[in-house]
């Protein structure tokens, strides 16, 4: 670990000129363009909820631009009738079965009980772990594009540091959305500054914001209301670096390394191109249907000429009108036109066009879009359907193993405790097959003598993972097999008596037996 607090400086006096000029970071407006747009993408299905004022969030208007040759009426028509489509939160929920299906082992060498804790406690709002990293951390990254977590520890009413039964701090973390960071700085790959802005409302429902500095050496607090800032606290910086980990979603060569944007962000054009065909779907009736329009008995015989014949002919009516609903003279003429939509076009239209768009989208996005995945295809099918996603899923892992492991790390060192022996393991290989499939793996490959005890043991991790088994059954178990192995002959058997009780003894014989009888 490299203490940064000996390498990196930087003056107080530099830090309050960031705080009182509110001198932004040379990325912030690019930034929160990016995350506003994709916000509304993930919250295109609630859109008419959406706070206009709110930072984080735009109306529609700020990605639907007004086509030059359209009226404003035309424009807020559209605006009003146009759906954005809701096409993130389908690719969000795919990245988010890393953590439903429990693919991540965290190992704790030291104060388990402590840590266990802190698993079902772990950020300033009292969210579980999972809820953090699969909730927050994850859609600051890949859909804002771009935030921070950052560590903190937890302080008793007179600015003393909580500590547990044995004295050491208890730290705790929370998620910084880009608009709240307001500076930063990084040198040869360290983070040496972060300065961020935090709205909140005090016990008299009093608006104001926090500003926070983190420097390797010092952290400084100030607290601006009615446009007056006051420095409320400094001090030491107990965990010797900027206890802060970025969150980027992907590099973008135009604003260099520092500031990535949402994964998903080149598809913005793709996503406005779905939701201008949806909305033009909805339109498809009156490009496909055909008005009939509603007229007395009277009016279409007058029309068609034989308002004075008796008989009723339909056939001349119709030639010389058109389609049309006839009502009786006495009856009042609806206001409205009816349309009957040809259903066959419409049909047409959206599924060749629109399918096709979407399909695109989801192959340039490497997610497959399960709505057209037929529930009853063999599991060996669902296995091949799902090869698309891996890589998603594989490089999201990645990157998520790398944060947490940072955080958990700087938790750890800051608690005194070894961060060495502290890891955090993301499974890169998805295997997404229900234990059911993997039980059956394991049974064939034990009665066919084809399953090596590596492989064994994998499988069983594998399965005992996918039905939420603790860790440390899973260890336990892993820890049988590295002592005794799996006994296939009469000489292995006799390994181990003087090692297995009698009752464990038996069943390895019993199992033994019934290898060899297959043989």
């Amino acid at each position: 670990m490299i203490d940064s607090s000996k390498l990196y400086s930087v003056p107080k006096d530099v830090v309050e000129d960031i705080v009182m000029k509110e001198s932004r970071h040379p990325y912030y407006s690019v930034v929160l363009d990016r995350a506003k747009i994709m916000n509304s993408w993930f919250q295109a299905e609630y859109d008419e909820y959406t706070a206009i004022s709110s930072t984080v969030f735009s109306d529609k208007s700020y990605i639907i631009a007004q086509s030059t040759i359209e009226s404003d009426d035309e424009y807020r028509e559209r605006l009003g009738r146009m759906k954005l489509f809701p096409l993130e939160q389908k690719f969000f929920s795919a990245q988010q079965r890393i953590y439903d299906e429990n693919n991540v082992n965290r190992n704790y060498p030291e104060n388990k009980e402590f840590w266990m804790y802190k698993e079902s406690n772990f950020d300033d709002a009292g969210c579980s772990i999972t809820e953090f990293y699969r909730d927050k951390v994850l859609f600051v990254k890949e859909v804002l594009g771009f935030g921070a977590v950052v560590t903190d520890l937890m302080m008793d009413g007179d600015g003393n540091p909580v500590t547990d039964n044995n004295g050491n701090v208890v730290p705790y973390n929370f998620v910084v959305r880009p608009h709240e960071i307001w500076n930063f700085e990084m040198k040869q790959g360290i983070l040496t500054l972060l300065v961020t802005r935090q709205m909140y409302y005090d016990i008299h429902n009093i608006k104001k914001h926090k500003w926070t500095a983190y420097t390797p050496e010092y952290i400084c607090v100030y607290i601006e209301e009615n446009g007056l800032k006051k420095k409320t606290l400094e001090i030491p910086n107990p965990f010797g670096e900027v206890p802060a980990t970025l969150l980027k979603g992907q590099t973008d060569a135009n604003s260099s390394f520092i500031v990535g944007k949402p994964r998903r962000y080149s598809l913005k054009g793709m996503y406005l191109a779905a939701s201008e065909l949806f909305y033009d779907l909805k339109k498809g009736s009156e490009l496909f249907g055909h008005p009939i329009p509603v007229l007395t008995d009277s009016i279409v015989r007058s029309l068609a000429g034989v308002a004075d014949d008796d008989q009723y002919d339909s056939r001349t009516i119709k030639e010389g009108v058109g389609m049309a609903i006839i009502i009786p003279d006495d009856q009042q003429i609806p206001n409205n036109m009816l349309y009957q939509a040809d259903m066959s076009g419409l049909q047409h239209l959206r599924d060749v066009i629109f399918g096709d768009l979407m399909s695109l989208i989801f192959s340039m996005a490497q997610v497959r879009d399960k709505s057209i995945v037929k529930s009853n295809v063999s599991g060996s099918a669902k296995r091949f359907d799902n090869v698309e996603e891996q890589g998603l899923l594989a490089s999201t892992a990645m990157d998520m193993e790398m944060i947490e492991m940072q955080v958990l790390k700087r938790m750890a060192k800051v608690r005194d405790e070894d961060p060495t022996d502290y890891h955090v393991t993301y499974s890169k290989h998805y295997d997404l097959s229900s234990a059911a499939e993997i039980f059956s793996d394991i049974t064939e490959g034990m009665q066919y003598h084809v399953l090596p005890l590596p492989l064994l043991k994998k499988l069983t991790a594998e399965y005992m993972r996918k039905r939420s088994m603790p860790q440390e059954d899973i260890i336990s178990v892993m820890d049988h097999f590295d002592n005794f192995g799996i006994p296939k002959t009469s000489g292995d058997l006799k390994n181990l008596i003087d090692i297995l009780p009698q009752e464990e003894l038996q069943r390895q014989a019993e199992l033994g037996i019934d290898l060899n009888s297959e043989q």
